[in-house]
């Protein structure tokens, strides 16, 4: 027979975002039907409420990879980033991994900021100019560098994502291509320390491989968020402590880049660019060595392959045939998920360098800001971020995470279209600081609604397909605004005019929402659509050597609209039986 897991519910537990409870089995297990075993199972006490629950893939996988954990000297170093369920208390070893690697991406990111402000002030020093908007290099203003790097590395993503996305979902090398690009991600940002006037191209360069490199790492990292956990609350409490342990992190790099920068005496010269552009590098390198080396070593579990490669295609076309497939269930089954998708083509990813690259351009050229002065408007926008994390747990919580994202994207647009009306030149310096916090605060916000509001929507069991489609779609396009400014850069055109394009983008991603309809119906149908696929998959996790049940199951899991015509089927055969019966009533 089969025995459910009792877990007691903590005190202090949040109810699920739909306003129900999963309330079904926990990890089914195999025992004999002894009595002595169930008289054995320890005993719930009476003062704590009983939560019957499913186990998530997670679970599962901690299950199958045996308990491997970092020895006793070492585990003290993740303690920090452990994050409890709130209503079991459990602290599962993939949660603290996600918790680390974002902790690690924030400063691997923010690289690139200091690096921009060092790579426009060398490039015009380089070519003579007596400012970056005053001469050419390589056939462009060095004003326009990044948006033009950032436009080039956009249409590169767009192309390659899906084939990273093919090896993550037809393969069981899913925590082998995080290892790896985190690895590049880190390795790329170690050699952009060597950045001086002879060396600012290629570190360029490296800015734009470790930028993708990063950008197919959050891939692979957004591919374990789903498996976490079934229950919507839970997720969304995750995920405001994961981003708060981010912040926290970055707040403590950029003061650390700020306090050396002030030891230092450095000014607004161009070397003391490069100097705050070297140790930003420097710090960032040990940071993401310890916690992306730490993560995938000990708190990462492998997966199983989630589809088997069609006969007949390779990895190269399987990306693109899957995004295509994919593209197609979601347009027919799933309306809220389809426009959902379709917003994300207009909305600027925070982290995907579309505005990083935009925003550091702007300080530079028209702010005339250092390196130093942006880590300081950087650490204003990062202490604001904790509160709009927190802030947007709330919202989800009371508003759900569509309407949530929809009024954190809209106000993160409204602050960007104020500072274009206010920055007008290096006299507003002060008022940088000032809508940083603005910035910060919304973004904080908007990105943790915008994850949870993905995650409820997705089909439990296609998490990774679905992740793939997610990163595809947030750069298929994603490369226009940097490219847009770009093109008015060059022909003259005030950049306020540049920076005004991303709240344009952000309220037409927000208008794009508006199809989707009842949050609550949209997750209701996903729910009813995916419990027998989910079911395979952690089977598959807890026991790999019968990873080809996924494949198998995944053929007998009807579609929606399957399912609605086996029900016709059903009903039409009930009146047909009926039929003899009510005419000899008659």
């Amino acid at each position: 027979m089969t025995v459910t897991e009792n877990i007691a519910d903590t005190p202090g537990s949040s109810d699920d975002l739909t306003g129900t409870k999963d309330v079904e089995v926990a990890a089914e297990t195999e025992v004999t039907t002894d009595a002595s075993v169930v008289d054995a199972l320890p005993e719930i006490p009476s003062s704590s409420r009983v939560l019957l629950r499913k186990a998530s893939v997670s679970e599962a996988a901690e299950v199958a990879s045996g308990g491997w954990n970092a020895p006793a000297y070492l585990s003290w170093f993740e303690k920090p980033f452990h994050i409890a369920d709130p209503d079991t208390g459990r602290k599962l070893p993939e949660v603290a991994g996600q918790a680390m690697d974002a902790a690690a991406r924030g400063p691997l990111n923010q690289v690139g900021g200091y690096m921009g402000n060092a790579i426009v002030r060398l490039a015009a020093q380089d070519a003579g100019c007596p400012g970056p908007n005053k001469c050419s290099v390589y056939g462009i203003k060095p004003s326009s560098l990044l948006t033009a790097t950032s436009t080039i590395s956009g249409v590169l993503a767009a192309l390659l994502m899906p084939v990273f996305g093919a090896i993550v979902d037809h393969t069981s090398h899913r925590k082998l291509v995080g290892v790896i690009s985190g690895f590049v991600a880190v390795l790329a940002v170690g050699i952009q320390i060597c950045i001086s006037e002879d060396t600012w191209f290629f570190v360029l360069i490296m800015d734009a491989i470790g930028g993708f490199a990063l950008l197919v790492h959050a891939a692979s990292v957004f591919a374990y968020l789903p498996d976490l956990t079934r229950d919507y609350g839970i997720l969304s409490h995750f995920t405001s402590r994961i981003n708060m342990r981010q912040f926290s992190v970055q707040f403590v790099y950029l003061s650390l880049v700020i306090i050396i920068g002030q030891i230092r005496d450095l000014n607004r010269s161009v070397a003391s660019s490069q100097q705050t552009a070297r140790d930003a590098a420097s710090l960032s390198l040990v940071i993401g060595t310890l916690f992306i080396g730490y993560a995938w070593t000990f708190l990462f579990r492998k997966r199983p392959a989630l589809t088997k490669v069609p006969e007949g295609a390779n990895l190269l076309t399987t990306g693109f045939r899957q995004v295509a497939t994919t593209s197609k269930k979601i347009w027919k089954d799933y309306v809220a998920l389809k426009w959902f998708m379709i917003s994300l083509l207009l909305s600027p990813e925070a982290g995907a360098g579309v505005i990083q690259s935009i925003a550091v351009t702007f300080l530079t050229t028209v702010m005339k800001f250092s390196a130093l002065e942006i880590a300081k408007t950087n650490l204003i926008l990062i202490a604001a971020n904790l509160p709009g994390s927190m802030f947007s747990k709330w919202c989800c919580a009371k508003f759900n995470p569509l309407n949530s994202y929809r009024a954190g994207l809209s106000m993160l647009g409204i602050s960007i279209a104020i500072s274009a009306a206010v920055f007008t030149g290096p006299e507003r310096r002060d008022a940088v600081y000032g809508l940083s916090a603005a910035w910060g605060f919304t973004m904080g916000w908007t990105y943790p609604s915008q994850r949870v509001l993905l995650v409820s929507l997705i089909p439990k069991g296609q998490e990774t397909e679905m992740m793939g489609l997610f990163t595809f779609m947030g750069q298929i396009i994603g490369w226009i605004p940097p490219l847009l400014y770009t093109i008015l850069n060059e022909n003259g055109v005030d950049q306020r005019w540049g920076l005004g394009l991303i709240p344009m983008f952000c309220m037409a991603a927000v208008a794009l929402t508006l199809p989707m309809g009842s949050y609550k119906d949209a997750v209701e149908r996903v729910s009813r659509d995916s419990e027998e696929k989910l079911e395979s998959v952690i089977e598959a996790t807890r026991h790999p050597q019968n990873t080809k049940d996924i494949t198998q199951l995944e053929k007998h899991v009807p579609s929606m609209e399957e399912k609605e015509d086996q029900e016709q089927q059903v009903e039409a055969g009930m009146h047909e039986e009926d039929g003899p019966e009510l005419q000899a009533d008659v």
